[in-house]
């Protein structure tokens, strides 16, 4: 067994538990915190997408120009600091990109509890319309203070 042993398969996923079969009509909000919510989430994937920009304006600073763009000069040679830098902002970007397709994976899937449990899945899936966002509020919305905690747990270790 170990960690590469017999899995379940998303694809063996069963009917009711895929998104083709939750009537997204029937998750309506009646509160303004999920709106705000929603709202919120919109401003966290702007600023996600404004750091990951500036990390890739400061790596091509770094390699191309030469140019330390600090106040504080690093305390090691800049020749070995620019490369140590760019190179644990390609490492994000490398490990960005596999987060993304795992992400997708999941998605593509259709099964709402993996995308329930994939982070980056969920804002995907919510970005996607306002309705699903409640489901995954819907979801949540019964937990206790140790399943947050549990839950925390995984999304910590992922």
């Amino acid at each position: 067994m170990g960690c590469h042993g017999e899995r379940e398969k998303l694809e063996d996923a069963r009917a009711e538990q895929k998104w083709g079969y939750i009537n997204l009509g029937d998750f309506k909000s009646t509160s303004c915190y999920s709106v705000l919510s929603y709202i919120i989430l919109y401003i966290f994937v702007f600023i996600s997408v404004a750091v990951y920009a500036v990390d890739l304006f400061t790596a091509a600073n770094l390699l191309f120009f030469n140019r330390w763009s600090g106040q504080v000069k690093p305390i090691i040679d800049f020749k070995i600091a620019r490369w140590l830098f760019a190179a644990c902002i390609l490492l994000s970007l490398v490990l960005l990109v596999y987060r993304w397709f795992r992400a997708l994976r999941v998605i593509k899937s259709g099964v709402v509890v993996a995308s329930y449990l994939d982070p980056l899945a969920v804002r995907i899936q919510s970005t996607r319309g306002f309705r699903r966002f409640l489901v995954f509020g819907a979801l949540t919305e019964g937990r206790k203070g140790a399943e947050y905690v549990a839950f925390f747990t995984y999304f910590s270790f992922e």
